[in-house]
């Protein structure tokens, strides 16, 4: 009998040779990645899982779509996914356009304007310094009736954004109905970057109260807070109420350093890592001597929410209005290869006597609701029931 092994037998056998070796090596090679990396096998799912339904749309949908928009999706609902509602995805322009308004200025036609569904008014609230509104001298309360031939009450208020949005440099034509005159007009507001209005402050009719509305605590609030609180003692207050209702939040520092301005020494906050790392923030001995009160609503968030917890816990100011929304997280930005970046929940506040805000947010001394119908920018101080009790309690 022959030993002699047919070639094409042979061929057969070290293919498959070359296939085991081949299987067996790429089994190894997983395993060993697995037990060097602990996120490969679940990358690897994740990742297969993108791919596979990319292959399939490719190959199958008969529409067209941009690519870049599917993947900014896919991330946007893999961080929804994790259950956190203060922590979220955003695309490379959208984090450009939150760096700008997070650092205290504002891309556009220079207005804060608050919006009415039942009636489609969008009004002026507060105009910008710098802005052409200001040249203009559009006031609070003018109305925005349309843009670029779009109208509030036939195109809506998404679509009159949309027309008033554009490059930078370029001119919007808006048109404008003044609060004093009751005249229609259409004027050109250019787009540019402006400073935020985040502070304004006036005397109320008693004389004596010194009203400060905070809308946020982006950068430069506390500056601006500080500013409106030296130029009404200068005129005479004595007593000071504090605005923070719809107040977002912002800045961790920014917050902390208008809180500094009115409490005496002592701790402020404490920030806590998932690892147990700890940043703490404290006040120096200067403080107002003013008695004052904070006025908070259901949309006072994060920022807001501690401001009045910390005038609160050091005596210094009397909290009226309704149960905050108990948000106790503090965010920072992860920016990631191609200009998009995750806003994730990474560190836990307390407050200075130590309590987390987190699902229950600041239990007003004096709990009152705004009535049926109150316009928190527009109705008279009469009519707004909250101011009304923080002045009670400040007498």
């Amino acid at each position: 009998m022959s030993n002699k092994v047919h070639w094409g037998v042979a061929a057969v056998l070290c293919g498959f040779s070359a296939a085991m070796a081949f299987s067996i090596s790429y089994a190894m090679m997983n395993r060993r990645f697995e037990e060097m990396l602990p996120e490969y096998k679940i990358n690897n799912e994740i990742y297969g899982k993108i791919g596979e339904i990319r292959y399939t749309v490719d190959k199958y949908y008969v529409g067209g779509y941009d690519q870049q928009d599917a993947v900014d999706m896919a991330a946007a609902g893999y961080v929804a996914g994790i259950g956190d509602r203060w922590s979220n995805y955003m695309s490379a322009e959208q984090f450009e356009k939150y760096k700008l308004s997070f650092s205290g200025q504002s891309f556009g036609i220079g207005l804060y304007t608050s919006y009415h569904a039942d009636t489609r008014e969008l009004r002026i609230v507060e105009v910008f310094p710098g802005s052409d509104g200001e040249k203009l001298e559009l006031k609070k309360g003018d109305l925005i009736l349309g843009a670029e031939g779009k109208t509030m009450q036939e195109d809506g208020y998404s679509e009159t954004l949309e027309a008033i949005a554009g490059e930078e440099g370029t001119k919007a034509r808006i048109i404008i109905r003044r609060k004093a005159t009751g005249e229609t007009e259409t004027v050109e507001m250019e787009r540019k970057t402006t400073q935020q209005t985040m502070v304004s402050g006036k005397m109320l009719a008693d004389g004596q109260t010194g009203f400060i509305r905070i809308y946020s605590f982006h950068r430069g609030s506390e500056k601006q807070m500080e500013k409106a609180v030296d130029k009404l003692v200068s005129q005479g207050a004595s007593q000071l109420v504090f605005d923070v209702r719809n107040n977002p939040g912002g800045s961790v520092d920014s917050v902390c350093t208008a809180v500094d301005t009115l409490v005496p020494h002592g701790l402020i906050m404490t920030l806590r890592t998932k690892d147990g790392k700890e940043t703490i923030y404290e006040s120096d001995e200067k403080q107002q001597e003013l008695p004052m009160a904070v006025l908070v609503n259901a949309e006072s968030i994060s920022a807001a929410e501690f401001f009045a917890a910390a005038l609160q816990e050091y005596g210094k100011a009397v909290v009226v209005g309704e149960q905050t929304i108990g948000k106790g997280y503090a965010q920072q930005n992860y920016e990631l290869q191609d200009g998009s970046a995750l806003h994730l929940s990474d560190q836990e506040y307390f407050t200075p006597l130590g309590k987390s805000l987190i699902g229950t947010g600041v239990t007003p001394d004096i709990t009152c609701a705004a009535p049926k119908g109150f316009d928190l920018y527009f109705s008279s101080e009469k009519k707004d029931a909250q101011l009304q009790a923080a002045l009670a309690a400040l007498e």
